[in-house]
């Protein structure tokens, strides 16, 4: 086990809240020295405790490379990132909140760039909820595997609002998540689980497993080159 996952809650409280200040200009930092470098400059949104290699990875915990809340402006300059992603992130903020993240992450991307999520998709768990078929057994049987008490199908349903917190967030469709990030400005397309016409962001889901993958929404929305 390493040290990080010993600490207790208050001490990673008391570490967020001390190394916030210089966190928070780190992302600036971070960006510029991926410029300087020729780039691409590559932000993840709430990386937690699984940070991507070769990212600047963003967190509103001490652990990540710097502090950002991308529900605020971010401190970069606009149009000097190529690439944001985030890992089921989106749900565990508001719509109201979503609304920022996607005209944040809009005004950061330089045109032609891509914001590419994953997030639960309600459709699809319904339909597993629903059909109670194999994928709903599979689904299932891979809760029980990560220590969850599954017993009933419906549960599927409730793990997707209430785990995680979710209902404190808001969890979307594909014709949802499009909406809303067109509303921002993006032109917006479905996509595989690890796999996309760029290979920055090609092999980035951690949810690759069959009955994870069949109730994950994953979508990117690319800036126009001319707005």
């Amino acid at each position: 086990m390493s040290v990080k996952s010993k600490l207790a809650p208050h001490v990673h409280s008391v570490l967020t809240t001390a190394l916030r200040p210089v966190k928070e200009r780190a992302l600036a930092t971070h960006v510029e020295a991926a410029r300087r470098a020729g780039g691409p400059v590559k932000v993840n949104l709430g990386c937690g405790r699984t940070p991507v290699p070769g990212w600047i990875n963003t967190d509103v915990q001490w652990r990540a490379d710097a502090y950002l809340d991308a529900t605020r402006a971010w401190p970069v300059p606009a149009g000097s990132v190529d690439f944001v992603y985030a890992d089921n992130v989106i749900e565990h903020v508001t719509l109201e909140q979503g609304r920022l993240v996607f005209q944040h992450a809009f005004d950061a991307l330089a045109p032609g760039g891509v914001f590419r999520l994953a997030t639960p998709d309600v459709e699809a768990v319904a339909r597993q909820y629903l059909e109670n078929g194999e994928l709903a057994q599979a689904g299932m049987a891979r809760n029980r595997e990560r220590g969850r008490d599954f017993v009933h199908p419906v549960q599927l349903i409730r793990e997707t609002f209430v785990g995680a917190k979710h209902y404190l967030g808001f969890c979307y469709d594909l014709a949802s998540i499009s909406a809303e990030m067109e509303a921002a400005g993006f032109v917006v397309e479905r996509v595989p689980a690890g796999r996309s016409e760029h290979p920055e962001l090609c092999g980035l889901e951690a949810r690759m497993h069959p009955a994870e993958q069949a109730t994950q929404l994953l979508v990117e929305g690319r800036k126009p080159l001319s707005t």
